[in-house]
């Protein structure tokens, strides 16, 4: 993994005005994942989006961890369905095209 596809946790911390603990104890529900590098903590870019949401969540909804792991998980759900309607969608579009 290059270093330019990592955000530093501390910048990160910094920008969304959130502590190092929130995000740690993100990753410890398994909210989030973390990079280890030497003695510096970064986020992948991957899971940047993901990690604003939450933080938004936490910071202007004052939303636990344990309400944050349930948003989370049915955004995923949400995401997933859509996923499949849009697919359904084609499949459904291909099949009236060749009719």
């Amino acid at each position: 993994m290059e270093k330019t596809e990592l955000v530093t946790a501390k910048d990160f911390c910094t920008h969304h005005n959130v502590s190092y603990t929130f995000i740690t104890m993100l990753e410890e529900a398994g909210l989030t994942q973390l990079v280890a590098i030497e003695d510096e903590v970064f986020i992948d870019n991957e899971h940047i989006g993901q990690l604003e949401k939450l933080a938004r969540l936490h910071r202007d909804l004052d939303i636990n961890m344990e309400g944050m792991a349930a948003i989370a998980s049915l955004l995923q759900q949400v995401e997933e369905l859509q996923q499949e309607v849009m697919t359904l969608s084609q499949k459904l579009r291909l099949y009236s095209d060749n009719t």
